[in-house]
C-alpha cells in the first residue's frame, strides 16, 4: 500500500514556487524554436508543437508503465540538465565534473539527506516501488561526493572555478538544512530558472522582438497550467496531496525531456558552433 504524504505549508509553498516561478522558464522553448528557424512556416510550427506534445505524452505513458525506472531516468537527466546549466569550464573533463557535482547534489543529494521525507513522495510517483530508486540514489550520491572532492582540489589551480564552486557549497548547505521540496524549489527557481532565463533571453532578444518572447512564454505557461488542472481533475484519487505531487513531478518529467532535446541538444549546439 502506498504511504500517503501530507503536504505541510512549507511544502505547499515550495510546490507553488515550482509551478509559478520555475515552470515558466520552459515556456521560452517556443521562442527558442523560433530562434532555430521553426517560425519560418505554419507547417514547421505545427510540426514542432506536435513533436513536443507527443514526446511529453510518450514520457507520461512510459512513466505509468515503468514508474520506478522512469523516476531513475528522470533523476539522471535532471542531474545532467541542471549541471549543464551550471557548468562553466572550457575544459571538457572539468565541465563534466561540474555537471555531475552541481546537478547531482540537487537530485540525488536531496534523496540522501532526507530519505525519510522523500520516501513517501517517491512511493506515490512509483506506485510504491521506490526501493530501487532510493538505493540507486544513495549509491550515486557517493560518486557525486567523490567528484565534488576532486572539483574542490581543482579550485586551487584554476581560479575560474572558484566562484562557481562557492555556489555549489551554498547549494549543498541548502540541500542539507532545508526540507526536500523547499530545497529543490529554491534551487530550481532561483538558480536554474534564473540562470536559464538570463542566458536564453540575452541570446534570443538579438533576433526576436522581446514582446514576442514574453507573449509566447505567457501563452505556453498558461497552457501548461490548464493542462495541469485537467490532469489533476482526471486522476482524482481522493487524496489531493498525492495527486498534486504526481501531476507536478510527472508533468515536469514530461516537459523536461523535450525541453532538454531542444535546449541541450539543438540550442546549445548552435551556440557552440556560433562562437567557435
Amino acid at each position: 500500500m502506498v504511504e500517503l504524504a501530507t503536504l505541510d505549508y512549507l511544502s505547499i509553498f515550495a510546490l507553488l514556487m515550482v509551478v509559478v516561478i520555475g515552470l515558466p522558464h520552459g515556456a521560452l522553448d517556443g521562442a527558442v524554436a523560433m530562434h532555430l528557424g521553426v517560425g519560418r512556416s505554419i507547417n514547421a510550427i505545427l510540426k514542432f508543437l506536435a513533436s513536443y506534445l507527443l514526446c511529453a505524452i510518450f514520457v507520461i505513458i512510459i512513466w505509468y508503465n515503468f514508474p520506478d525506472l522512469s523516476l531513475v531516468v528522470f533523476l539522471i537527466i535532471s542531474m545532467i540538465h541542471f549541471g549543464w546549466g551550471d557548468a562553466n569550464s572550457n575544459l571538457r573533463s572539468q565541465f563534466f565534473l561540474q555537471i555531475v557535482s552541481h546537478g547531482g547534489i540537487v537530485t540525488f543529494g536531496i534523496v540522501y539527506f532526507h530519505v525519510d521525507e522523500v520516501l513517501p513522495i517517491f512511493d506515490m510517483l512509483t506506485q510504491s516501488n521506490s526501493y530501487f530508486v532510493i538505493q540507486f540514489s544513495k549509491f550515486i550520491f557517493y560518486i557525486i561526493s567523490l567528484f565534488t572532492f576532486i572539483y574542490f582540489t581543482l579550485i586551487f589551480r584554476n581560479q575560474a572555478l572558484r566562484l562557481r564552486f562557492l555556489e555549489l557549497i551554498f547549494v549543498w548547505l541548502i540541500v542539507i538544512s532545508v526540507p526536500p521540496l523547499l530545497s529543490f524549489a529554491v534551487y530550481f527557481c532561483f538558480v536554474h530558472t534564473a540562470r536559464h532565463i538570463r542566458n536564453i533571453w540575452n541570446e534570443l532578444k538579438i533576433k526576436i522582438n522581446p514582446k514576442i518572447i514574453i507573449s509566447q512564454a505567457i501563452i505556453l505557461t498558461i497552457a501548461s497550467w490548464i493542462f495541469g488542472i485537467f490532469a489533476l481533475y482526471y486522476i482524482d484519487s481522493g487524496d489531493f496531496d498525492s495527486d498534486i505531487i504526481r501531476v507536478i513531478f510527472i508533468g515536469l518529467a514530461a516537459l523536461t525531456v523535450p525541453h532538454m532535446i531542444l535546449v541541450d541538444g539543438f540550442f546549445r549546439k548552435k551556440l557552440l558552433s556560433k562562437y567557435r
